[in-house]
């Protein structure tokens, strides 16, 4: 539970910064709270985010991947192995599902690099940024640093969501922002989860004494 909260407290709060500052500049303009509405999306969506992505994705990728690479390649490499996966599994899944539409017998989107309707340029960076803030949380200081992946894995989805796709998941609080802004707000945000978390390890981070004792 400390892990879980860790991560969704540096995320949360790392978002909060970045779409503050957005919105006193004026790139973000925010709909009327619906508090009833919104709490209802927070709580469905986390539920099924937790079942179908958060959890199962940072246990196979941050969780086993990383492990196995971590003890062949070391930190880095383990970081870099794992990010890569990241990144080529939404192509991979387009394959998978295009597969078992054909099966039985469903019209699917079409295959591709990136799932449809995304930026074939945007999303793998998106992707990248978001796979190496993921790492960084995997690896940050305390107890239950996978749970930490995993708080900020959902923080992550919730706050997109919320921001940017809030009007058609009907989230009862959504945000107007032009398509460069978002794209900046988004990264930036992450960046800032990212370095937090290495702030965090390298305060964290054992003296020679220690080593020595």
């Amino acid at each position: 539970m400390y892990g879980f909260c860790r991560g969704v407290a540096v995320t949360g709060s790392s978002a909060a910064l970045v779409f503050g500052a957005g919105t006193a500049a004026g790139w973000v303009r925010w709909t009327s709270l619906h508090l009833a509405s919104f709490g209802w999306f927070l709580l469905t969506n986390a539920l099924v985010a937790m079942l179908l992505e958060a959890v199962p994705e940072e246990l196979t990728l941050r969780g086993y991947t990383w492990a196995a690479l971590r003890e062949r390649l070391g930190g880095v490499g383990a970081a870099l192995g794992t990010t890569a996966v990241f990144l080529v599994t939404p192509g991979a899944s387009t394959v998978v599902e295009a597969g078992v539409g054909r099966i039985l017998g469903v019209q699917t989107p079409p295959m591709g690099l990136v799932p449809h309707g995304q930026d074939p340029f945007f999303y793998p960076v998106l992707l990248i940024v978001f796979g190496l803030t993921l790492v960084a949380a995997r690896t940050s200081p305390g107890p239950g640093p996978l749970w930490a992946s995993i708080g900020t894995h959902l923080t992550f989805l919730s706050v997109n969501r919320v921001a940017f796709e809030g009007v058609r998941r009907h989230t009862g609080w959504s945000a107007r922002i032009a398509p460069e802004h978002a794209a900046l707000l988004c990264l930036g945000y992450l960046a800032v989860t990212a370095a937090v978390f290495l702030c965090l390890r390298r305060w964290k981070r054992p003296s020679l004494g220690e080593y020595a004792e």
